[in-house]
Parts: structure tokens; C-alpha cells; sequence
């Protein structure tokens, strides 16, 4: 089986139980299947009350069995050589929120995830888009001073971590570039500590 279609057949598996905890959690959700849709940034649509809300759901699949204090935010990517950008400042998305999964943890000390009921636990912790973008830009991360960073980081081919002045690298993030990728992303890693500290992310579902 190749990546791509693993990868896709476990994000359906990891679909299945989330919703399961969408419904134990009362939450009035409609899961979108539309590429059209899934392509501008949706996952998930959240209606309450009056407002409806886009999700995206963001995992961490290649991760199984390990609880990692980070996650990466795509800033660039390549196809077919050419620089694209990512999905955080893509002016395509409709996104409101991300969910980020995290801590997937299987039954039995399994290492693949063949079923839906072979997730054990999980956690999901909830980014307001607009409020990451809004601080970002209050600690000089715009995304014009992102994207200097990201054609330094390419013509310099200088791949791994990144640190820069705007952030602390061991309790807030850095910049990430990933050699051993296909896509050649440049992510912007941040814990997620500091995204609940700073009342951008919540803990939606720990367990």
C-alpha cells in the first residue's frame, strides 16, 4: 500500500472515533466528505446556537504511541518543484478553528492502526486561527516576515531547526525544515502550552 493511501485510511479510521467523541460530547457536527470543501480548510462543520464554525482537523498520525508538547503549522511546501503556500496563511482556507490530535495512543501496545477501536486514547486541542495569526503578528511573526524566513531557509537549503529571536525555542516554538518529506515543508513549531497560555488554544478533549 503506498503512503498516500495509508495515510488516508488511517485519517478515516481516526474520523470514525472523533466523531464518536463529537456525539458523547453533544455536539450538533457534520463531518464534510466534499474534496471542494476539504481543500479550502474543512474538516468539520460545528453549528451552536446561531453560528456555524469550520474545523480543521490536523493529526498527528506519524506519531503514533508518543505525546509530543508540539505541533507544526505549515508555512511552505513544494510541488513539483515549486514553492506553495502552506496551510496557515493560505488565503484559500475557510478555517475558524484547528483541531490538532494529539497523543493517539493505541490498545494492546499496538503499533498500527488498523481499526477504529484500536485508539485507546486521545487528545485534541482546539486553535483559534484567526487569534494564532493575530498574535503572531503582535510578536513580529507577519507573514511577510515568515516568509523571509522561509526563502532564507530554502535558498540555504538549511534543513532542521530554526531558531529565531520572537520566540523562545524551549518553551515556545521555532521553525522547522523538513528534509525527509517529499513536500520539503517549512512548519512553524509551537508547543502547545504556549497556545493554551496565551488563550489561543483550548483543551477540548484530554484524555
Amino acid at each position: 500500500m503506498s503512503n498516500f493511501k495509508s495515510d488516508l485510511q488511517k485519517e478515516t479510521l481516526l474520523a470514525a472515533y472523533l466523531d464518536a467523541v463529537y456525539f458523547r460530547k453533544n455536539i450538533d457536527f457534520k463531518r464534510v466528505t466534499n474534496l471542494s470543501q476539504q481543500l479550502q480548510g474543512i474538516d468539520l462543520v460545528i453549528m451552536h446556537k446561531a453560528d456555524t464554525y469550520y474545523i480543521d482537523e490536523k493529526a498527528q498520525l506519524h506519531y503514533l504511541n508518543k505525546n509530543l508538547p508540539t505541533f507544526t503549522f505549515e508555512l511552505s511546501y513544494l510541488k513539483k518543484g515549486q514553492r506553495k503556500t502552506g496551510w496557515l496563511f493560505d488565503e484559500q482556507k475557510l478555517t475558524h478553528y484547528y483541531f490538532l490530535v494529539t497523543g493517539i495512543y493505541l490498545k494492546g501496545k499496538k503499533s498500527k492502526l488498523k481499526y477504529s477501536k484500536d485508539i485507546e486514547r486521545l487528545k485534541i486541542t482546539s486553535v483559534n486561527r484567526g487569534k494564532l495569526v493575530k498574535h503572531l503578528n503582535s510578536i513580529g511573526l507577519t507573514k511577510e516576515k515568515l516568509n523571509t524566513f522561509d526563502s532564507i531557509l530554502r535558498k540555504g537549503n538549511k534543513y532542521g531547526k530554526k531558531y529565531i529571536s520572537e520566540l523562545n525555542p524551549k518553551s515556545e516554538g521555532l521553525l522547522y525544515y523538513s528534509k525527509h518529506l517529499r513536500e520539503k515543508p517549512i512548519n512553524l513549531q509551537l508547543r502547545l502550552s504556549y497556545l493554551i497560555e496565551n488563550k489561543i488554544a483550548k483543551k477540548f478533549h484530554y484524555t
